[in-house]
């Protein structure tokens, strides 16, 4: 079977402020509102960025396991998905810590309705890891550049 090219594929969001913890993204044709809860000095009108990763994780584990299973021929008749992460806020509040800013653990629980077996559904899970760019960029570094103007 002859294997297409797949060109690369710039995605792209802007934001606005609507208050300092409130900003509203726009990623393609959609309006992405991004807060703070009001523990973190927000007024908890919608998710914070790390809740986004979370659920970004989730989309994506979710999509490429329909996919993956699709193309394992076992049928998945549901997936419920549970992600948790955990980390400390000290250093985003400028407080000394040795902790990281980021996650220092993220938990991803797939609960599948489906008739594969164990063997099958390891080989799926595996497959969907390698896959995931979410979860690539959560594991891997990532070049990054921050600049004004």
């Amino acid at each position: 079977m002859e294997q297409m090219a797949i060109q690369k594929i710039d995605f792209k969001v802007q934001s606005e402020s609507n208050s300092s913890s409130k900003s509203e993204i726009s990623v393609r044709d959609f309006k992405v509102i991004v807060d703070e809860p009001e523990q973190l000095g927000g007024t908890n009108h919608a998710p914070n960025p790390v809740e986004y990763i979370l659920c970004g994780l989730t989309g994506c584990v979710h999509i490429l396991a329909y996919k993956v299973a699709k193309e394992l021929n076992f049928e998945l008749q549901d997936l419920k998905i549970h992600v948790s992460g955990e980390l400390n806020p000290e250093k985003l509040f400028g407080m000394p810590t040795d902790d990281r800013a980021g996650y220092q653990n993220i938990h991803v629980k797939l609960n599948p309705i489906t008739n594969a077996n164990e063997d099958l559904l390891k080989k799926w899970l595996e497959i969907m890891a390698e896959r995931s760019p979410v979860l690539d960029n959560l594991l891997n570094p990532t070049t990054v550049s921050i600049t004004i103007g």
